[in-house]
Protein backbone atom coordinates (compact mmCIF):
# COMPACT_ATOMS: atom_id res chain seq x y z
CA UNK A 1 0.00 0.00 0.00
CA UNK A 2 2.36 2.35 1.03
CA UNK A 3 4.51 1.94 -2.43
CA UNK A 4 1.00 3.09 -4.35
CA UNK A 5 0.91 5.92 -1.94
CA UNK A 6 4.32 6.93 -2.70
CA UNK A 7 4.28 6.63 -6.63
CA UNK A 8 0.72 8.68 -6.72
CA UNK A 9 2.06 11.40 -4.43
CA UNK A 10 5.30 11.13 -6.73
CA UNK A 11 3.21 11.47 -10.32
CA UNK A 12 1.43 14.11 -8.93
CA UNK A 13 3.54 16.06 -7.21
CA UNK A 14 1.86 16.59 -4.21
CA UNK A 15 4.39 16.82 -1.49
CA UNK A 16 6.93 19.34 -1.44
CA UNK A 17 9.99 19.73 1.16
CA UNK A 18 9.54 22.33 3.99
CA UNK A 19 5.92 22.28 3.20
CA UNK A 20 3.34 22.50 6.51
CA UNK A 21 0.43 19.39 5.83
CA UNK A 22 -2.42 20.22 7.41
CA UNK A 23 -4.26 16.52 7.69
CA UNK A 24 -8.14 16.35 8.25
CA UNK A 25 -9.19 13.88 10.65
CA UNK A 26 -12.28 13.04 11.33
CA UNK A 27 -11.22 10.21 13.40
CA UNK A 28 -12.15 7.20 10.98
CA UNK A 29 -10.06 4.71 9.64
CA UNK A 30 -9.41 7.06 6.27
CA UNK A 31 -8.24 10.19 7.73
CA UNK A 32 -6.60 8.45 10.41
CA UNK A 33 -4.48 5.98 8.02
CA UNK A 34 -3.33 9.05 6.31
CA UNK A 35 -2.69 10.96 9.51
CA UNK A 36 -0.05 7.96 10.19
CA UNK A 37 1.06 7.75 6.89
CA UNK A 38 2.16 11.29 6.51
CA UNK A 39 3.83 11.09 10.20
CA UNK A 40 5.79 8.25 10.02
CA UNK A 41 6.91 9.22 6.57
CA UNK A 42 7.32 13.36 7.56
CA UNK A 43 11.36 12.92 7.50
CA UNK A 44 11.05 11.10 3.93
CA UNK A 45 9.09 14.45 2.58
CA UNK A 46 11.22 16.44 4.86
CA UNK A 47 7.48 18.08 6.03
CA UNK A 48 5.88 19.22 9.09
CA UNK A 49 2.41 17.63 9.60
CA UNK A 50 -0.40 18.81 11.75
CA UNK A 51 -4.09 18.26 12.48
CA UNK A 52 -7.32 19.95 11.64
CA UNK A 53 -10.66 18.17 13.24
CA UNK A 54 -14.14 19.75 12.44
CA UNK A 55 -16.94 19.15 15.26
CA UNK A 56 -19.98 19.65 13.20
CA UNK A 57 -22.32 19.05 15.84
CA UNK A 58 -24.81 16.84 14.56
CA UNK A 59 -24.38 13.36 16.23
CA UNK A 60 -24.36 14.33 20.05
CA UNK A 61 -21.95 12.32 22.00
CA UNK A 62 -20.99 10.96 19.39
CA UNK A 63 -19.09 13.38 17.74
CA UNK A 64 -18.06 14.73 21.41
CA UNK A 65 -15.93 11.38 21.25
CA UNK A 66 -15.04 11.47 17.90
CA UNK A 67 -13.16 15.04 19.26
CA UNK A 68 -11.84 13.96 22.11
CA UNK A 69 -10.05 10.81 20.42
CA UNK A 70 -8.79 12.47 17.66
CA UNK A 71 -7.30 14.88 19.86
CA UNK A 72 -5.35 12.17 22.23
CA UNK A 73 -4.39 11.01 19.37
CA UNK A 74 -2.11 13.71 18.58
CA UNK A 75 -1.10 14.85 21.89
CA UNK A 76 0.22 11.20 22.03
CA UNK A 77 2.48 11.93 19.59
CA UNK A 78 3.11 15.58 19.95
CA UNK A 79 0.82 16.49 16.78
CA UNK A 80 0.03 20.30 16.86
CA UNK A 81 -4.34 20.03 16.46
CA UNK A 82 -6.74 22.75 15.64
CA UNK A 83 -9.90 21.87 16.48
CA UNK A 84 -13.51 23.63 15.50
CA UNK A 85 -16.77 23.69 15.86
CA UNK A 86 -19.20 24.54 13.49
CA UNK A 87 -23.09 25.63 13.30
CA UNK A 88 -24.36 23.09 10.64
CA UNK A 89 -28.35 23.02 11.49
CA UNK A 90 -28.68 26.72 11.43
CA UNK A 91 -26.16 27.36 8.55
CA UNK A 92 -28.35 25.05 6.65
CA UNK A 93 -31.13 26.82 7.50
CA UNK A 94 -30.24 30.08 6.58
CA UNK A 95 -29.13 28.84 2.88
CA UNK A 96 -31.72 26.64 2.77
CA UNK A 97 -29.23 24.44 1.92
CA UNK A 98 -29.35 20.26 2.96
CA UNK A 99 -27.41 19.40 6.22
CA UNK A 100 -24.46 17.25 3.86
CA UNK A 101 -23.67 20.47 2.04
CA UNK A 102 -23.51 23.03 4.99
CA UNK A 103 -21.05 20.87 6.74
CA UNK A 104 -18.97 20.69 3.76
CA UNK A 105 -19.08 24.27 2.76
CA UNK A 106 -18.69 25.34 6.78
CA UNK A 107 -15.93 22.88 6.40
CA UNK A 108 -13.93 24.00 3.24
CA UNK A 109 -14.38 27.87 4.77
CA UNK A 110 -12.52 26.42 8.09
CA UNK A 111 -9.80 25.21 5.65
CA UNK A 112 -9.18 27.77 3.51
CA UNK A 113 -8.83 30.01 6.84
CA UNK A 114 -6.07 27.71 7.75
CA UNK A 115 -3.98 28.02 4.57
CA UNK A 116 -4.23 31.65 5.05
CA UNK A 117 -2.45 31.71 8.55
CA UNK A 118 -0.09 28.89 8.49
CA UNK A 119 2.33 29.92 5.82
CA UNK A 120 3.48 27.28 3.22
CA UNK A 121 0.70 24.83 3.88
CA UNK A 122 -1.73 22.14 2.16
CA UNK A 123 -4.64 20.79 3.70
CA UNK A 124 -4.78 16.57 3.02
CA UNK A 125 -7.69 14.48 2.99
CA UNK A 126 -8.65 10.88 3.51
CA UNK A 127 -10.21 10.77 -0.45
CA UNK A 128 -9.19 7.23 -1.52
CA UNK A 129 -10.09 5.09 -4.68
CA UNK A 130 -13.45 3.87 -3.10
CA UNK A 131 -14.92 7.44 -2.87
CA UNK A 132 -13.54 8.59 -6.37
CA UNK A 133 -15.34 5.57 -7.81
CA UNK A 134 -18.84 6.76 -5.52
CA UNK A 135 -18.03 9.87 -6.70
CA UNK A 136 -17.86 9.21 -10.24
CA UNK A 137 -21.14 7.63 -10.10
CA UNK A 138 -22.99 9.64 -8.44
CA UNK A 139 -22.04 12.80 -10.60
CA UNK A 140 -23.16 10.52 -13.34
CA UNK A 141 -26.56 9.70 -12.05
CA UNK A 142 -27.00 12.85 -11.12
CA UNK A 143 -25.84 14.41 -14.91
CA UNK A 144 -23.88 17.59 -13.17
CA UNK A 145 -21.02 19.15 -14.22
CA UNK A 146 -20.50 17.13 -17.77
CA UNK A 147 -17.49 19.43 -18.74
CA UNK A 148 -15.61 18.78 -15.66
CA UNK A 149 -14.26 15.34 -14.84
CA UNK A 150 -16.39 13.73 -13.07
CA UNK A 151 -14.07 12.60 -10.31
CA UNK A 152 -12.29 13.92 -7.24
CA UNK A 153 -8.90 15.83 -8.35
CA UNK A 154 -6.09 14.52 -6.74
CA UNK A 155 -5.12 18.23 -6.24
CA UNK A 156 -7.10 21.41 -6.21
CA UNK A 157 -6.65 25.11 -5.38
CA UNK A 158 -8.29 26.41 -2.22
CA UNK A 159 -7.58 29.78 -0.99
CA UNK A 160 -4.12 30.63 -0.23
CA UNK A 161 -3.25 26.80 -0.44
CA UNK A 162 -4.12 23.19 -2.19
CA UNK A 163 -6.09 20.32 -1.22
CA UNK A 164 -4.45 17.05 -2.01
CA UNK A 165 -5.71 13.14 -1.50
CA UNK A 166 -2.76 11.29 -1.45
CA UNK A 167 -4.88 7.96 -1.28
CA UNK A 168 -6.51 7.72 -4.25
CA UNK A 169 -4.92 4.73 -5.42
CA UNK A 170 -5.34 2.39 -3.07
CA UNK A 171 -8.84 1.24 -1.86
CA UNK A 172 -10.56 1.11 1.42
CA UNK A 173 -10.05 -2.43 2.35
CA UNK A 174 -6.38 -1.40 2.12
CA UNK A 175 -7.25 1.44 4.48
CA UNK A 176 -8.49 -0.54 7.20
CA UNK A 177 -5.87 -3.21 6.51
CA UNK A 178 -3.07 -0.59 6.93
CA UNK A 179 -4.82 0.04 10.32
CA UNK A 180 -4.83 -2.86 11.64
CA UNK A 181 -0.79 -3.46 11.16
CA UNK A 182 -0.37 -0.06 12.78
CA UNK A 183 -1.93 -0.23 15.34
CA UNK A 184 -4.86 1.98 15.02
CA UNK A 185 -8.48 1.58 16.59
CA UNK A 186 -10.21 4.39 14.49
CA UNK A 187 -13.85 5.93 15.02
CA UNK A 188 -16.58 4.40 13.18
CA UNK A 189 -19.42 6.85 11.93
CA UNK A 190 -22.77 5.57 12.23
CA UNK A 191 -24.28 7.88 9.97
CA UNK A 192 -22.33 5.98 7.10
CA UNK A 193 -24.68 3.31 7.55
CA UNK A 194 -27.60 5.34 6.65
CA UNK A 195 -29.77 4.64 3.19
CA UNK A 196 -31.03 7.98 3.54
CA UNK A 197 -27.19 9.60 1.69
CA UNK A 198 -27.02 8.60 -1.84
CA UNK A 199 -23.54 8.27 -0.73
CA UNK A 200 -23.96 5.30 1.16
CA UNK A 201 -26.44 3.41 -1.06
CA UNK A 202 -23.95 3.56 -4.17
CA UNK A 203 -21.05 2.55 -1.49
CA UNK A 204 -23.60 -0.67 -0.10
CA UNK A 205 -25.64 -1.34 -2.98
CA UNK A 206 -24.23 -0.67 -6.42
CA UNK A 207 -19.93 -0.17 -5.21
CA UNK A 208 -19.81 -4.44 -3.96
CA UNK A 209 -21.16 -5.64 -7.53
CA UNK A 210 -18.46 -3.39 -9.67
CA UNK A 211 -15.63 -4.25 -7.27
CA UNK A 212 -16.65 -8.05 -7.92
CA UNK A 213 -16.58 -8.09 -11.43
CA UNK A 214 -13.17 -5.76 -11.75
CA UNK A 215 -11.39 -5.42 -8.07
CA UNK A 216 -9.37 -2.83 -9.68
CA UNK A 217 -11.77 -0.44 -11.17
CA UNK A 218 -10.76 2.36 -8.96
CA UNK A 219 -7.37 2.36 -10.33
CA UNK A 220 -9.52 2.42 -14.01
CA UNK A 221 -11.92 5.02 -12.69
CA UNK A 222 -8.95 6.99 -11.31
CA UNK A 223 -6.99 6.72 -15.28
CA UNK A 224 -10.49 7.96 -17.03
CA UNK A 225 -10.98 10.92 -14.45
CA UNK A 226 -7.36 12.07 -15.41
CA UNK A 227 -7.60 11.30 -18.66
CA UNK A 228 -10.99 13.17 -18.92
CA UNK A 229 -9.43 16.01 -16.90
CA UNK A 230 -6.50 16.58 -19.53
CA UNK A 231 -8.92 16.26 -22.87
CA UNK A 232 -11.19 18.98 -20.62
CA UNK A 233 -8.08 21.18 -20.47
CA UNK A 234 -7.26 21.08 -23.55
CA UNK A 235 -10.24 21.76 -25.21
CA UNK A 236 -11.60 24.69 -22.34
CA UNK A 237 -8.41 26.20 -23.49
CA UNK A 238 -9.35 26.47 -27.30
CA UNK A 239 -13.28 27.42 -26.44
CA UNK A 240 -11.00 30.67 -24.78
CA UNK A 241 -10.08 31.40 -28.07
CA UNK A 242 -12.84 31.39 -29.79
CA UNK A 243 -15.46 32.78 -27.25
CA UNK A 244 -14.01 36.67 -28.50
CA UNK A 245 -15.11 35.66 -32.23
CA UNK A 246 -18.83 34.99 -31.24
CA UNK A 247 -19.81 38.09 -28.45
CA UNK A 248 -21.00 41.10 -29.87
CA UNK A 249 -21.49 42.58 -26.43
CA UNK A 250 -20.72 41.83 -22.99
CA UNK A 251 -21.16 43.29 -19.38
CA UNK A 252 -21.33 42.24 -16.04
CA UNK A 253 -24.81 40.94 -16.53
CA UNK A 254 -25.31 40.25 -20.28
CA UNK A 255 -23.49 38.54 -22.41
CA UNK A 256 -24.84 38.78 -26.21
CA UNK A 257 -23.33 36.65 -28.70
CA UNK A 258 -24.43 35.80 -32.39
CA UNK A 259 -26.07 31.90 -32.60
CA UNK A 260 -24.52 31.73 -36.15
CA UNK A 261 -21.27 32.23 -34.98
CA UNK A 262 -21.62 29.58 -32.08
CA UNK A 263 -23.00 27.17 -34.60
CA UNK A 264 -20.15 27.34 -36.62
CA UNK A 265 -17.70 25.67 -34.35
CA UNK A 266 -17.85 21.88 -33.59
CA UNK A 267 -20.03 20.72 -30.96
CA UNK A 268 -17.46 20.05 -28.34
CA UNK A 269 -16.65 23.85 -28.35
CA UNK A 270 -20.26 24.62 -28.59
CA UNK A 271 -21.08 22.85 -25.34
CA UNK A 272 -17.77 24.84 -23.63
CA UNK A 273 -18.46 27.96 -24.93
CA UNK A 274 -22.22 27.88 -23.58
CA UNK A 275 -20.54 26.53 -19.80
CA UNK A 276 -17.96 29.27 -20.45
CA UNK A 277 -20.71 32.00 -20.28
CA UNK A 278 -22.95 30.46 -17.40
CA UNK A 279 -20.09 30.58 -15.47
CA UNK A 280 -19.01 34.37 -16.05
CA UNK A 281 -22.39 35.36 -15.46
CA UNK A 282 -22.96 33.16 -12.07
CA UNK A 283 -19.37 34.59 -10.92
CA UNK A 284 -18.05 33.14 -7.52
CA UNK A 285 -21.57 31.77 -6.87
CA UNK A 286 -21.82 29.26 -10.01
CA UNK A 287 -24.38 26.22 -9.30
CA UNK A 288 -23.54 23.18 -10.98
CA UNK A 289 -24.38 23.48 -14.70
CA UNK A 290 -25.88 20.34 -15.85
CA UNK A 291 -25.93 18.56 -19.30
CA UNK A 292 -29.56 19.02 -19.57
CA UNK A 293 -28.85 22.88 -19.30
CA UNK A 294 -26.33 22.98 -22.16
CA UNK A 295 -28.60 20.80 -24.51
CA UNK A 296 -31.55 22.98 -23.56
CA UNK A 297 -29.68 26.21 -24.82
CA UNK A 298 -28.56 24.17 -28.06
CA UNK A 299 -31.68 23.01 -28.62
CA UNK A 300 -33.12 26.30 -28.36
CA UNK A 301 -30.56 28.17 -30.91
CA UNK A 302 -30.80 25.04 -33.11
CA UNK A 303 -34.99 25.03 -33.10
CA UNK A 304 -36.48 26.63 -36.38
CA UNK A 305 -38.39 29.01 -34.99
CA UNK A 306 -36.73 32.47 -34.17
CA UNK A 307 -37.20 33.80 -31.11
CA UNK A 308 -37.64 32.00 -27.19
CA UNK A 309 -36.89 32.53 -24.04
CA UNK A 310 -35.08 29.67 -21.52
CA UNK A 311 -34.94 30.07 -18.04
CA UNK A 312 -31.90 28.21 -16.41
CA UNK A 313 -31.15 27.78 -12.96
CA UNK A 314 -30.08 30.83 -9.72
CA UNK A 315 -32.22 33.20 -12.48
CA UNK A 316 -30.14 32.91 -15.29
CA UNK A 317 -32.16 32.87 -18.74
CA UNK A 318 -31.71 32.75 -22.13
CA UNK A 319 -33.21 34.66 -25.02
CA UNK A 320 -32.86 33.85 -28.69
CA UNK A 321 -33.82 36.94 -31.07
CA UNK A 322 -33.35 35.77 -34.40
CA UNK A 323 -29.37 35.21 -34.91
CA UNK A 324 -28.58 37.23 -31.87
CA UNK A 325 -29.05 35.25 -28.40
CA UNK A 326 -28.55 36.88 -24.73
CA UNK A 327 -27.53 35.25 -21.74
CA UNK A 328 -28.61 37.51 -19.16
CA UNK A 329 -27.94 36.66 -14.90
CA UNK A 330 -31.56 38.29 -13.84
CA UNK A 331 -34.91 36.73 -14.57
CA UNK A 332 -36.84 38.94 -17.55
CA UNK A 333 -39.19 40.53 -15.22
CA UNK A 334 -42.79 40.50 -17.08
CA UNK A 335 -43.70 44.19 -17.76
CA UNK A 336 -46.62 45.16 -16.76
CA UNK A 337 -49.01 46.94 -19.30
CA UNK A 338 -48.56 50.90 -18.93
CA UNK A 339 -51.29 53.00 -20.69
CA UNK A 340 -50.32 56.80 -20.71
CA UNK A 341 -52.85 59.46 -22.04
CA UNK A 342 -51.48 61.52 -24.32
CA UNK A 343 -52.54 65.12 -24.46
CA UNK A 344 -53.65 67.49 -27.44
CA UNK A 345 -51.10 69.13 -27.46
CA UNK A 346 -48.87 67.01 -25.16
CA UNK A 347 -45.84 64.71 -24.56
CA UNK A 348 -45.45 61.87 -23.18
CA UNK A 349 -42.13 59.44 -22.35
CA UNK A 350 -41.99 55.83 -21.98
CA UNK A 351 -39.05 53.39 -21.73
CA UNK A 352 -37.13 54.69 -24.75
CA UNK A 353 -39.82 55.88 -26.73
CA UNK A 354 -41.19 59.37 -26.66
CA UNK A 355 -44.25 60.54 -28.68
CA UNK A 356 -45.75 64.40 -29.28
CA UNK A 357 -49.21 65.56 -30.71
CA UNK A 358 -50.07 68.48 -31.87
CA UNK A 359 -52.64 70.75 -34.20
CA UNK A 360 -51.76 72.06 -37.52
CA UNK A 361 -53.53 74.41 -39.87
CA UNK A 362 -51.20 73.84 -42.75
CA UNK A 363 -53.04 72.14 -45.72
CA UNK A 364 -49.78 70.69 -46.81
CA UNK A 365 -48.59 68.81 -43.84
CA UNK A 366 -47.38 65.56 -44.93
CA UNK A 367 -46.33 62.52 -42.73
CA UNK A 368 -42.65 62.24 -42.25
CA UNK A 369 -41.36 58.50 -41.49
CA UNK A 370 -41.81 59.21 -37.86
CA UNK A 371 -45.38 60.69 -38.19
CA UNK A 372 -49.00 59.69 -38.63
CA UNK A 373 -51.43 62.43 -39.37
CA UNK A 374 -55.31 61.98 -38.69
CA UNK A 375 -58.50 63.82 -38.71
CA UNK A 376 -58.82 64.42 -35.16
CA UNK A 377 -62.95 64.93 -35.10
CA UNK A 378 -63.28 61.32 -36.75
CA UNK A 379 -61.68 59.62 -33.43
CA UNK A 380 -62.74 59.60 -29.93
CA UNK A 381 -60.55 61.27 -27.31
CA UNK A 382 -58.52 60.58 -25.27
CA UNK A 383 -55.59 59.48 -26.81
CA UNK A 384 -53.57 56.44 -25.40
CA UNK A 385 -50.23 55.32 -25.57
CA UNK A 386 -49.84 51.30 -24.25
CA UNK A 387 -48.39 48.63 -24.88
CA UNK A 388 -49.43 45.78 -27.39
CA UNK A 389 -51.93 42.96 -26.15
CA UNK A 390 -52.67 39.76 -27.69
CA UNK A 391 -55.95 39.97 -28.98
CA UNK A 392 -54.51 43.20 -31.00
CA UNK A 393 -55.48 44.17 -34.71
CA UNK A 394 -55.38 47.27 -36.53
CA UNK A 395 -57.23 48.18 -40.00
CA UNK A 396 -54.01 49.10 -42.29
CA UNK A 397 -54.10 51.88 -44.35
CA UNK A 398 -54.10 50.52 -47.36
CA UNK A 399 -55.35 47.32 -46.87
CA UNK A 400 -58.42 45.95 -46.32
CA UNK A 401 -59.88 43.81 -43.70
CA UNK A 402 -57.26 43.75 -40.07
CA UNK A 403 -53.87 42.66 -39.09
CA UNK A 404 -52.75 41.37 -36.02
CA UNK A 405 -50.17 43.42 -34.02
CA UNK A 406 -48.25 40.54 -33.59
CA UNK A 407 -47.60 39.34 -37.44
CA UNK A 408 -47.00 43.39 -37.78
CA UNK A 409 -43.70 42.20 -35.55
CA UNK A 410 -42.76 39.00 -36.76
CA UNK A 411 -42.96 40.54 -40.61
CA UNK A 412 -40.50 43.03 -39.65
CA UNK A 413 -38.75 41.26 -37.97
CA UNK A 414 -38.83 42.98 -34.16
CA UNK A 415 -36.92 40.75 -31.36
CA UNK A 416 -39.14 39.67 -28.90
CA UNK A 417 -38.01 42.01 -26.14
CA UNK A 418 -38.58 45.03 -28.23
CA UNK A 419 -42.17 44.03 -29.08
CA UNK A 420 -43.25 44.16 -25.01
CA UNK A 421 -42.04 47.90 -24.75
CA UNK A 422 -42.79 49.13 -27.89
CA UNK A 423 -45.95 52.15 -28.04
CA UNK A 424 -48.81 51.40 -29.60
CA UNK A 425 -51.31 54.41 -30.23
CA UNK A 426 -54.93 54.00 -29.60
CA UNK A 427 -58.18 56.71 -29.37
CA UNK A 428 -60.88 56.36 -26.31
CA UNK A 429 -62.28 53.63 -28.00
CA UNK A 430 -59.65 51.45 -28.06
CA UNK A 431 -58.98 51.57 -32.33
CA UNK A 432 -55.58 51.24 -32.56
CA UNK A 433 -54.22 54.14 -34.76
CA UNK A 434 -50.95 53.30 -35.27
CA UNK A 435 -47.91 51.16 -34.60
CA UNK A 436 -44.96 53.52 -34.25
CA UNK A 437 -42.90 52.94 -37.90
CA UNK A 438 -44.56 49.43 -39.02
CA UNK A 439 -48.12 50.66 -39.84
CA UNK A 440 -50.87 53.41 -39.30
CA UNK A 441 -54.46 52.79 -39.48
CA UNK A 442 -56.78 53.79 -42.74
CA UNK A 443 -59.49 55.22 -40.00
CA UNK A 444 -59.29 58.81 -39.54
CA UNK A 445 -57.48 59.71 -42.89
CA UNK A 446 -57.57 63.28 -43.76
CA UNK A 447 -59.47 64.07 -46.64
CA UNK A 448 -60.49 67.26 -48.19
CA UNK A 449 -63.08 67.75 -45.45
CA UNK A 450 -60.79 67.76 -42.11
CA UNK A 451 -61.00 70.41 -40.44
CA UNK A 452 -58.83 69.91 -37.38
CA UNK A 453 -55.53 67.81 -38.14
CA UNK A 454 -53.57 65.82 -35.37
CA UNK A 455 -50.06 65.14 -35.98
CA UNK A 456 -48.71 62.51 -33.76
CA UNK A 457 -44.50 62.12 -33.81
CA UNK A 458 -42.61 58.79 -32.21
CA UNK A 459 -38.68 59.65 -31.54
CA UNK A 460 -36.65 56.53 -30.03
CA UNK A 461 -33.73 57.19 -28.18
CA UNK A 462 -30.94 54.45 -29.62
CA UNK A 463 -27.37 54.12 -28.74
CA UNK A 464 -25.71 56.31 -31.59
CA UNK A 465 -22.69 53.74 -31.99
CA UNK A 466 -20.61 51.16 -29.60
CA UNK A 467 -17.42 53.59 -29.36
CA UNK A 468 -19.13 57.10 -28.73
CA UNK A 469 -21.29 56.70 -25.18
CA UNK A 470 -23.66 58.75 -26.34
CA UNK A 471 -27.59 58.83 -27.14
CA UNK A 472 -28.83 60.52 -29.77
CA UNK A 473 -32.94 60.71 -30.80
CA UNK A 474 -33.78 59.14 -33.99
CA UNK A 475 -37.02 59.17 -35.92
CA UNK A 476 -36.84 55.73 -37.51
CA UNK A 477 -35.26 52.86 -39.05
CA UNK A 478 -37.92 51.09 -40.65
CA UNK A 479 -39.35 51.36 -44.58
CA UNK A 480 -43.10 51.91 -43.43
CA UNK A 481 -46.38 51.54 -45.48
Amino acid sequence: MKQEVHKFINRHQLISPNETIIVAVSGGPDSMALLEFLWSERERYHIKVCVCHVHHQLRGSEADEDAKYVQAYCEGKNIPFYQKRVQVKEYAAKQQIGTQLAARELRYEWFSELLSTIPNSKIATGHHGDDQVETMLMKMIRGSMPLHSFGIPAKRELGFGLIIRPFLSITKEEIEQYCKEASIYPRYDSSNQSQTYTRNRVRQDILPILKRENGNIHIHMQRQNEWADDDHDFLMSLAGEVLPTIIIEKSERNVTISRQALLNVVVPLQRRLIHLILSYLYGKNSPLTTSIHIEQVLELFNREKPSGELHLSDSVFVRRDYDVCHFSDALMKTIKEREHVLSIPGRIFTSNWTMEASLTDNNEVTEAQNQVVLDLDAITEPLIVRSRRPSDRIACRGMEGTKKVGRLFIDRKIVKHEREQWPILVDGNGQILWVPFLHRTRLANVGPQTKNKLVVTCYRQEKSGPNTGSDSIIGGFFNID
